[in-house]
C-alpha cells in the first residue's frame, strides 16, 4: 500500500522543509524541499522519496551509482538515507529549475537546430564521461534531461540513473527504456554503447519535430517499429543535420557513432558544434 504523500511545510529527517511537490515519476514523487540547517542551510534542493519495494531497489542503484559521479552535464546526488524502520529511501538531488527537455519541446512545439544541437552537445558530454567509464545509461529519453538556468542561459543535465549498465555485462537485458527512443539491438537482449547514441538520436529527433521517430495506432504498432528501428528522416532539416541523424539512427549498432567521444568529434568536424 502506497503511503501518505508528504505536504507542504513537513519537515523530514529533521532536516528539510517540503516547499512543493514538483513531479512524479515511475518511483515516487519528487518534492522541492529547503535545508533548514547545517552547511547547505537555507539551500534549495530536489528530494525523492521510495516506499515500495520495487522503487527502492531501482532507486538504491540509481544512488549507489550517482554519488560517484561528478560531471557538469550530470544531475549531482547530494546524499541519501534508508531509514529501515520505514522502509523508506531518501535521495537529495541538486535541484534543477527549468524542467524536463520533454516539457521544454511541448511548449515550444520544436527546437531549432542551433537550439537542438545545443541540447545534445550536453548531453553528449555526460554520456562521454560515462562512457569513457565502462558505463551506458541505457534510459535517455526527454523526461531524463533536465535543465537549470545559469546567468542567462540554461545548462542540460542528464538524469534518472537506475537503469544504467556497466559494459560488458551478462547479465539479462530487460527492455525497460521508453517506447521510441530505445535502439532495436536491446529488443534482442544486447546493449552497447551505441546504444546511448541511437537513444540520442531519437531525443534529437524529437527536439526537432515535436515528435517521437516512431508514430502508431497502438502501443503494439510502435513497438513494432521502434523494434526495427528505421527512421524516415525529415526533409525539411539542413544537410548536415540530416546526415548526422542518419549516423545516430543506423539501426545496425556496428555502423553508429560506437561512443559519445566518436560522436562529438564528428560534431567538431562536421562544424556542428
Amino acid at each position: 500500500m502506497e503511503k501518505e504523500s508528504l505536504k507542504k511545510g513537513d519537515i523530514i529527517l529533521g532536516y528539510y522543509e517540503i516547499l512543493d511537490e514538483i513531479g512524479e515519476g515511475n518511483f515516487g514523487k519528487v518534492y522541492k524541499v529547503r535545508a533548514l540547517k547545517g552547511r547547505y542551510k537555507g539551500k534549495i534542493f530536489a528530494l525523492k522519496v521510495a516506499n515500495n519495494p520495487y522503487a527502492i531497489t531501482y532507486l538504491w542503484k540509481e544512488a549507489q551509482t550517482l554519488i560517484l559521479f561528478h560531471h557538469p552535464n550530470i544531475i549531482s546526488l547530494q546524499s541519501y538515507l534508508y531509514k529501515k524502520d520505514k522502509k523508506e529511501l531518501y535521495l537529495i538531488y541538486e535541484y534543477m529549475d527549468f524542467g524536463t527537455l520533454k516539457d521544454y519541446v511541448e511548449s515550444k512545439g520544436r527546437l531549432s537546430e542551433e537550439e537542438a544541437l545545443k541540447v545534445l552537445k550536453h548531453v553528449a558530454n555526460a554520456l562521454e564521461y560515462l562512457h569513457s567509464r565502462g558505463y551506458i545509461h541505457s534510459d535517455v529519453r526527454p523526461e531524463n534531461v533536465i535543465g537549470k538556468k545559469v546567468l542567462n542561459t540554461v545548462i542540460w543535465k542528464l538524469g534518472d540513473f537506475g537503469l544504467i549498465k556497466i559494459r560488458g555485462d551478462a547479465s539479462v537485458i530487460d527492455v525497460k527504456g521508453a517506447l521510441g527512443f530505445i535502439a532495436p539491438e536491446v529488443f534482442r537482449g544486447e546493449i552497447h554503447r551505441s546504444s546511448d547514441i541511437y537513444s540520442l538520436g531519437c531525443l534529437t529527433y524529437y527536439m526537432l519535430t515535436g515528435e517521437s521517430p516512431f508514430k502508431g495506432k497502438s502501443v503494439k504498432e510502435v513497438k513494432e517499429k521502434n523494434k526495427k528501428g528505421i527512421v524516415a528522416i525529415p526533409e525539411d532539416l539542413s544537410d548536415k543535420m540530416k546526415n548526422l541523424l542518419r549516423k545516430m539512427l543506423e539501426p545496425d549498432y556496428r555502423k553508429r557513432f560506437r561512443t559519445a567521444k566518436e560522436l562529438k568529434e564528428y560534431l567538431v568536424s562536421e562544424g556542428l558544434v
